[in-house]
């Protein structure tokens, strides 16, 4: 099974030996999902932490498998968050949920343009802004997610991470979470790759599903794409804007939630042994500019 080296690496680094095994066992898995389902496994999108192919259910439905070890958290809470999110109409709706084997079937998006993919930056933005309007989170009844503050309990199992940079971002976060008055069910990695063309509007997929401030919604976008652009800091400054603009939301809390975010990117980087500490770092360093 030809799986790309680096989501092999990626989800070994993540997962340890319990990764590796389900690896290499990945072949009779879908075989054995296949013949008890009724699907077919086509050709596989891009991963990074799960397995996600294209899959025609029994009776000929075109939909996306996205799988992981059994019981995954990560699969569990993003199954809640679409329970959730697909009261409203801003997100990729869940057919059917096997987390306890370790996969979902998910509505697939047609033609499935990634928003990055398919216009300028500044509309991009204004277009994620209001998908964010169009997903419904504010009850999630007795559903448990993970709220801000165990994320970024990431901050005190850092490695490797310069002091000043953990010292302002645990400060910046405690004044943060003793602010926040209405927190609401946040999508949690809303960035331009998890927001796709479906029938003329744009639907978010992959939701990790997390309690938090509406601010820090932005903060996946806001990081994404951006060292690729010819002046980061001048984009950064745009993107705020238009999501104060579009949205309403406080710019300054954006700012602060951004600052905190990138450190906390950083810390999972070299927790997940991935190379992307660096650059999350300077993001870090752009956002303390703006401070």
């Amino acid at each position: 099974m030809m799986l790309p080296e680096t989501f092999r690496q990626t989800f070994r680094g993540v997962h340890g030996e319990n990764g590796d095994v389900w690896l290499r066992h990945l072949p009779g898995r879908i075989a054995g999902w296949e013949q008890k389902y009724g699907i077919k496994i086509g050709k596989y999108y891009p991963m990074t932490f799960h397995f996600v192919a294209e899959v025609t259910l029994n009776g000929g439905v075109e939909a996306v498998i996205k799988a992981g070890l059994p019981a995954d958290k990560e699969l569990i809470n993003e199954k809640n968050a679409l329970a959730v999110f697909g009261r409203g109409a801003g997100v990729i709706k869940l057919l059917e949920d096997h987390t306890d084997e370790g996969f979902l079937l998910l509505e697939k998006a047609v033609p499935g343009t990634v928003l990055s993919d398919s216009m300028e930056d500044e509309k991009a933005v204004a277009a994620a802004a209001a998908v964010m309007g169009q997903i419904r989170a504010d009850d999630w009844g007795s559903m448990h997610f993970p709220h801000l503050a165990d994320w970024f309990k990431g901050l005190d199992r850092a490695e490797d991470i310069p002091e000043k940079y953990l010292k302002k971002a645990s400060a910046v976060v405690k004044e943060l979470l003793s602010e926040m008055n209405h927190p609401t069910l946040l999508h949690g990695d809303l960035h331009q790759k998890n927001i796709l063309s479906h029938y003329g509007e744009w639907k978010a997929i992959d939701p990790k599903g997390v309690i938090g401030e509406k601010e820090f919604e932005v903060t996946s976008f806001c990081r994404n794409n951006l060292f690729s652009k010819q002046k980061p800091f001048d984009t950064l400054q745009t993107r705020l804007s238009i999501f104060e603009k579009e949205t309403g939301l406080n710019l300054h809390k954006m700012i602060r939630w951004g600052y905190c975010g990138a450190v906390l990117s950083a810390c999972w980087c070299k927790e997940d042994h991935m190379p992307c500490a660096d650059e999350n770092l300077k993001l870090a360093d752009l956002y303390e500019k703006l401070l």
